[in-house]
């Protein structure tokens, strides 16, 4: 995927080096690449024949060597771009998923600190995003590109912070409420489990 956002950074004919590709990426989508990935891709896509060296100009840095497109970059480029929508969308779970997929299944108390914690982090990088997209606004009001990608992009990653959010909340309420009915059932026992971390009787998760 990386090699594609490459190869269409370069499109315009114009050559670029490998942290110029990288801060031209963030300016469209508000995130940032690892410039050890992007070079990396560089020198496959040179390997693979789809991009060659350009020169540097007279006083630049040699170390930033400018990349040029090729006819066969630009045909790969072009398969990408017309390939079917639905190779996008393939769901990977990410690091995150994996954690609350097995929050039923571990003590409750855990489970509950985890996501007040979670929580917590959640809506520091809400605060985050909004000051990003409050500068990308600014800076989009002096562009001259006909869609505004990273305003869009940032609003995107708005509202699935908020999903999250929201799921966050749902299942502390949930825990909650079972915590509540094993207190409620047998409270010497949930005492005790609280003290030793153990799941308390009555309060078996499936």
């Amino acid at each position: 995927m990386l090699r594609n956002v490459i190869l269409a950074l370069l499109a315009d004919g114009k050559p670029a080096h490998g942290y110029a590709l990288m801060k031209s990426y963030e300016e469209r989508s508000g995130a940032r690449l690892s410039i050890g990935n992007v070079y990396r891709e560089l020198e496959r896509l040179i390997n693979e024949g789809m991009i060659v060296p350009g020169e540097n100009p007279a006083g630049s840095d040699p170390r930033r060597l400018p990349y040029l497109i090729n006819e066969i970059g630009r045909a790969a480029l072009l398969e990408w771009l017309t390939s079917p929508a639905r190779s996008f969308l393939k769901i990977i779970p990410d690091t995150l998923s994996y954690r609350l997929a097995i929050l039923g299944d571990i003590d409750v108390q855990i489970a509950i600190s985890f996501l007040e914690d979670l929580q917590g982090e959640l809506w520091a990088e809400g605060k985050s995003l909004e000051r990003e997209r409050a500068i990308a606004a600014q800076q989009e009001k002096r562009s001259t590109r006909t869609l505004p990608t990273r305003s869009l992009l940032l609003s995107r990653q708005a509202r699935h912070l908020a999903a999250d959010i929201e799921l966050i909340e749902e299942m502390r309420s949930r825990l909650q409420a079972r915590l509540g009915q094993a207190v409620a059932e047998n409270p010497r026992a949930a005492t005790s489990a609280r003290k030793t971390g153990r799941r308390p009787k009555g309060n078996k998760q499936r």
